[in-house]
């Protein structure tokens, strides 16, 4: 295909978008963000959470400290059945970002435009309104709609990020599978200080939505986002122009002065595609996969199916991965989806019950968990997202639990200086060698050496504090851990071992044998040659 514009296109600049361009900026790729709008438009709150191991990704470019400082950073969900506090579920605070940091969308999505318009491998045209696609075996070609008339583009590989409504899926007759949900569920965003603790609040049958749900998040600036479970006949514009939708607001704050800042109504869907891949377009995020808002899934999935691709795309383009590489994306990525997709199905079936039986044992259930401790664990609010672990890729080992895993994070020093592990990783593949000290470290990284690779990847020596001091090894670099913990996590505190970590922070593989380290790394880049004997 002549007259390549970039390598890869990408459509849509949302979240999702704008991360996949800026992790294959920081992998050396040019690509070009098509956006159908004429600007960055205001959506209220929308996806108002993310995920700490989320804001890692945004981390490798920078932008992830300025989300985390502004957002409302909590670690407490509590649930109320009947206005009755149940449970307060706390989630461990680690190391690094979150567990949960509440920003909007929109103020995401700003960040993330700053930091593409000032990064010169990406080329964010605004305007530009995808109407037609082809695609051969040497590229992918775009007609677009701009205000200065219709062009044509081509590109290497192209990416849909055009959300739920994606024109990319239509245009590819891509199979939508899966359903939407017939309730539908009113956000709101108000302006006002509640006297409530940062945290998630979530309500089964409250005097203030009888019957269904309610869930309520700060946000920063005193922004609380409220969500309400609507009845199908639920007319919110009628409330509006009559003074009831006032009083629906009232009965959830009582007589505490709010604004409005933003108000929507949706229906959630329950779907995905059935590839990920088709030919040389690959889908990512709502364009892939529609979740309910439980759990917070569908940013932060966007946001990871981003990270999953950027590399594998820079490697094929590079010539240093196979195209079957490619194939490993859908193979990853739809697992996590469907993981998704069966958590929220198992929410949904509780929150909504399809028959008269389940509805009157959930009644049951609901009414035992006010008074017993056994019935509270049971009650379903939704399970918060957590990165998947690829535990049946073609481009990961088997036989430890660790392995597809996102790589667990802990506090190190650098040449005296703090960090923590995960801000080593991102760039290329790494080598985690942990020992009890450099000397016992020495032979598996000249056994790693004596077999070459090539492909983006170095050695990080990772000891524990105690250990004797001593200089690395030249071309690698020396990690002392802050405690027991993390070389616990990963051994090596009685004998060396080392770990393959992606550059999406996934562990691959993982052996005690230098020897066997280059061919590990080859097949992380190769979808076809993982099959190898632990060591």
């Amino acid at each position: 295909m002549n007259g390549v514009e970039a390598p890869v296109g990408i459509v849509g600049a949302g979240p999702v978008g704008l991360v996949a361009a800026l992790r294959l900026a920081g992998q050396g790729v040019p690509c070009v963000l098509l956006e159908a709008n004429p600007h960055l438009v205001k959506q209220g709150s929308k996806a108002c959470l993310i995920q700490g191991d989320v804001l890692e990704v945004l981390d490798k470019f920078g932008c992830a400290d300025p989300i985390a400082e502004e957002g409302v950073t909590w670690d407490v969900a509590r649930t109320y059945v009947r206005n009755r506090e149940i449970r307060a579920a706390e989630y461990p605070r680690g190391p690094g970002f979150g567990p949960f940091v509440n920003i909007s969308q929109h103020r995401i999505e700003q960040i993330l435009v700053r930091a593409a318009e000032a990064e010169p491998l990406c080329d964010l045209r605004w305007d530009h309104e995808v109407t037609d696609v082809r695609q051969d075996g040497d590229g992918v070609a775009v007609r677009v709609r701009t205000g200065a008339g219709e062009r044509e583009l081509a590109f290497s590989y192209l990416v849909a990020c055009d959300g739920v409504r994606s024109r990319l899926r239509e245009l590819m007759g891509v199979r939508w599978t899966g359903y939407t949900h017939r309730d539908r569920f009113l956000i709101t965003d108000i302006k006002a200080k509640l006297p409530l603790a940062q945290e998630r609040h979530f309500h089964y049958d409250p005097h203030f939505n009888p019957g269904r749900q309610l869930v309520m998040h700060p946000q920063p600036h005193d922004i609380w986002r409220i969500d309400w479970q609507l009845p199908p006949d639920a007319d919110i514009d009628a409330e509006r122009a009559d003074g009831r939708f006032d009083q629906r607001v009232r009965a959830v704050i009582g007589d505490i002065p709010y604004e409005v800042d933003w108000v929507s109504t949706y229906r959630f869907h329950q779907r995905v595609v059935e590839r990920l891949r088709v030919g040389r377009v690959l889908f990512a995020g709502d364009a892939a996969h529609a979740l309910p808002p439980y759990g917070s899934r569908g940013m932060n999935s966007g946001i990871q199916d981003a990270d999953n691709l950027a590399w594998k795309l820079a490697l094929v383009l590079s010539g240093r991965g196979g195209e079957e590489l490619l194939d490993s994306y859908h193979t990853e990525r739809y697992a996590a989806a469907l993981e998704n997709l069966r958590v929220t199905e198992a929410t949904i079936r509780f929150m909504v019950p399809p028959n008269l039986v389940r509805r009157w044992a959930r009644a049951a259930l609901l009414r035992l968990s006010r008074i017993l401790g056994l019935a509270r664990r049971h009650v379903n609010s939704g399970k918060m997202a957590e990165p998947h672990t690829y535990t049946d890729s073609p481009i990961v080992e088997r036989g430890h639990p660790l392995l597809g895993a996102f790589a667990p994070d802990g506090e190190v020093t650098v040449d005296g200086v703090p960090t923590r592990l995960r801000r080593l990783l991102g760039a290329g593949f790494t080598g985690l060698v942990f020992a009890p000290g450099v000397a016992e470290a020495l032979p598996v990284v000249e056994a790693a050496r004596s077999r070459p690779w090539d492909l983006p990847a170095r050695l990080v020596i990772v000891v524990p504090p105690d250990a004797p001091a001593a200089a690395a090894p030249a071309g690698t670099t020396l990690v002392r851990a802050a405690g027991q913990a993390l070389p616990s996590t990963y051994g090596g505190l009685d004998r060396p071992v080392w770990w393959l970590a992606r550059p999406d922070g996934h562990l691959s593989a993982t052996g005690v044998s230098g020897e066997r380290f280059a061919s590990a790394l080859r097949a992380s880049a190769s979808a076809g040659e993982l099959s190898l004997a632990k060591g």
